[in-house]
């Protein structure tokens, strides 16, 4: 990690305003978001911040790909989310006070800008569109929370497996994101690699998808729905 520096608000405004929180605020409201955020930078596999630990600061990702994920007391992964640049975590504990939810690391490297608990609640007081906003989008996690607990209790995985591809799929049927393994894959589903092996090849079969060695395209997207 390096050190913390702060942020240049010119060149920052622009990803700032993409953040669900900050989309609505008006340009002195912008300025005083960014003079609260820290700016770190991470590499590949770097913890970030640890499940359990004091409120580390609502955290977004500015540049590179990061992932939140809890461990099991057996020491197997379920990654709970994978974020990208003006993605944001760790909402919660800047809310309630409580302690950081779960983990948080960086997949490649990463920048990541932070703000703590206490300055956004100086800036919430100052601008309190900021509380609808943050009510409101965290009332779009729990929505999605929600989805994802139906899909770990109802789909197989090879429905968990579609409804991820169409998820991280953009407008033209190629993932989006970044290169996914399949061991990444598994921990995102909650399940093993054999199985997301064995996933892909039915949906390849199906002629659904076609996986080639770095690189998955979605060709029937109808029909990866219906497995949803």
């Amino acid at each position: 990690m390096s050190q913390s520096t702060l942020l240049n608000y010119a060149l920052s405004k622009p990803l700032i305003q993409t953040v669900p929180y900050f989309h609505a605020l008006d340009d002195d409201a912008l300025r005083d978001v960014a003079q609260e955020m820290l700016e770190r930078h991470y590499h590949s596999g770097e913890l970030i911040f640890l499940e359990g630990e004091p409120d580390a600061g609502l955290h977004l990702v500015a540049t590179g790909h990061c992932k939140v994920y809890r461990m099991s007391e057996g020491g197997r992964e379920h990654v709970l989310a994978t974020l990208g640049p003006g993605d944001s975590c760790n909402e919660v504990p800047v809310v309630d006070g409580g302690p950081n939810p779960a983990n948080f690391a960086a997949l490649e490297d990463s920048t990541v800008w932070i703000i703590s608990a206490e300055a956004l609640r100086r800036l919430r007081r100052k601008h309190p569109a900021l509380n609808d906003m943050i009510i409101t989008n965290l009332a779009m996690r729990c929505r999605q929370l929600v989805k994802r607990v139906y899909n770990l209790s109802f789909l197989s995985v090879t429905g968990r497996l579609a409804a991820f591809l169409l998820e991280q799929s953009d407008e033209h049927s190629a993932l989006s994101r970044r290169t996914w393994t399949q061991d990444e894959i598994a921990a995102h589903l909650g399940t093993v690699r054999e199985m997301v092996a064995r996933a892909f090849k039915e949906l390849n079969e199906a002629e659904l998808i076609v996986v080639e060695r770095h690189r998955i395209e979605i060709i029937d997207r109808e029909g990866l729905a219906k497995l949803v």
